[in-house]
């Protein structure tokens, strides 16, 4: 504890984290620590983990054809009909909008697997903030391959209405709006620009739900598509069917215990409880995951111990994953992990511009919500070394949830 005298000589934001309770202080006794959970590549490692056979199987990833695709024929059959609609002559484009971990770029792999003539598709990312109408325009120039790069959109909507007739498929659309002065001047220029254009290509965008949610507000978005499709969490019955459909395809047997303590006695337990102790298994992965396909799948590997002799998979029940501790945060604490989530990605650079704090404050504020594993850093794809921020995809419903009950997102 810092004595009152240097404690006083702080500044109030750096006071704030000292004077928050620890995240164990209020954890449920028993309960499962955030701070506890291993990284993703320390469970492949351990000697019981999976072996390399099966591992693709279960690997948190998005699935790159139909074999594993449970629980979405309905959406892929409605692309293909918002498809058609562009084929016969109709200005169409679609934004696929769905909270994050709900499988979207699952389902356009799926989708462009469908489609015949590949060589009309283009597929990119959008994958650092096109904060400035100028990077709008270098981004799409270099999606065309147009050599000088123009200088205003008014140049560029003719080139790209005579350009060849393509399918755009596009990724990461959280990355349009930094809200700050001046900031939906660059998401206006690209929505602007699908707009005028979707005559000639069919666009089709992913976006996160919360941050599509604010471009809707600051931009009004959805005027922009003829299409906005929302793609929610899978049901906790498909969950469990494409859970299921992936420990029969990776060829082992799988058994269901009661907790940890009786998985490490390496005992099978007996078949006439297998019914009860799986339904208790799939209910505290769907508890602790929110139905997030990454999260489920996190758990399924944590929560598993795999038996070479018998060539079989004991699964056990995870502990309740105690997020109580959100909600007892600092509120300027609560309000950078509302801006990171209703963003999608932020900088310390970003939060520093959003909140017009000292730069070390921002560092400080993600260097301590890494280190509770809140959140993780991304590299920067722009090539200037800067992290960027993520909500992980292990906690990002807990700590979403907990925002929402505080009204600090919606």
């Amino acid at each position: 504890m810092l004595k009152p005298f240097f404690q006083n000589r702080l500044p109030l934001w750096l006071r704030a984290l000292f004077r928050r309770k620890p995240a164990g202080d209020t954890a449920s006794k028993g309960a499962l620590q955030v701070s506890d959970l291993p990284p993703l590549e320390q469970i492949l490692n351990r000697p019981d983990s999976l072996p390399e056979s099966c591992r693709r199987f279960f690997l948190p990833v998005p699935i790159e054809d139909e074999e594993l695709l449970v629980g979405r024929d309905e959406q892929l059959g409605e692309l293909k009909k918002i498809f058609n609609h562009w084929q016969d002559g109709r200005p169409t484009s679609v934004a696929l909008v769905g909270p994050q971990g709900c499988g979207k770029t699952s389902l356009i792999n799926c989708f462009e697997h469908r489609q015949t003539q590949k060589e009309r598709i283009l597929r990119c990312e959008i994958d650092k903030r096109l904060w400035s109408e100028e990077l709008v325009l270098e981004f799409f120039c270099r999606l065309f391959q147009i050599h000088p790069p123009l200088d205003n959109v008014e140049k560029l909507i003719p080139r790209l209405m005579e350009a060849k007739p393509q399918f755009i498929m596009i990724e990461g659309g959280h990355n349009l709006l930094l809200r700050i002065i001046g900031g939906r001047k660059a998401a206006e220029t690209f929505l602007y620009t699908v707009l005028c254009t979707r005559r000639r290509h069919f666009w089709l965008l992913t976006c996160r739900r919360l941050p599509w949610n604010n471009m809707d507000r600051h931009v009004n978005a959805s005027h922009y598509f003829s299409h906005v499709m929302a793609l929610d969490s899978l049901t906790e019955d498909s969950l469990r069917d494409a859970l299921r459909l992936r420990l029969e395809k990776c060829g082992l047997q799988a058994a269901f215990c009661r907790s940890k303590a009786e998985c490490e006695q390496q005992q099978q337990p007996g078949a006439h409880e297998q019914d009860e102790k799986e339904d208790v298994f799939y209910r505290s992965v769907f508890a602790n995951s929110g139905r997030n396909v990454y999260a489920a799948l996190y758990y399924l590997l944590l929560c598993s111990r795999y038996e070479p002799n018998a060539q079989s998979l004991l699964l056990y029940p995870p502990d309740n994953l105690d997020m109580a501790f959100v909600t007892q945060m600092d509120h300027s604490q609560l309000l950078t992990l509302a801006e990171l989530a209703g963003h999608g990605l932020l900088s310390a650079k970003e939060h520093n511009q959003i909140f017009r704090t000292a730069e070390r404050q921002s560092e400080m504020i993600f260097t301590y919500f890494e280190q509770l594993k809140l959140i993780q850093s991304i590299d920067n794809q722009s090539g200037s070394g800067e992290k960027v921020y993520d909500l992980s995809p292990i906690v990002h419903h807990a700590v979403t949830a907990a925002l929402e009950q505080l009204n600090l997102i919606y």
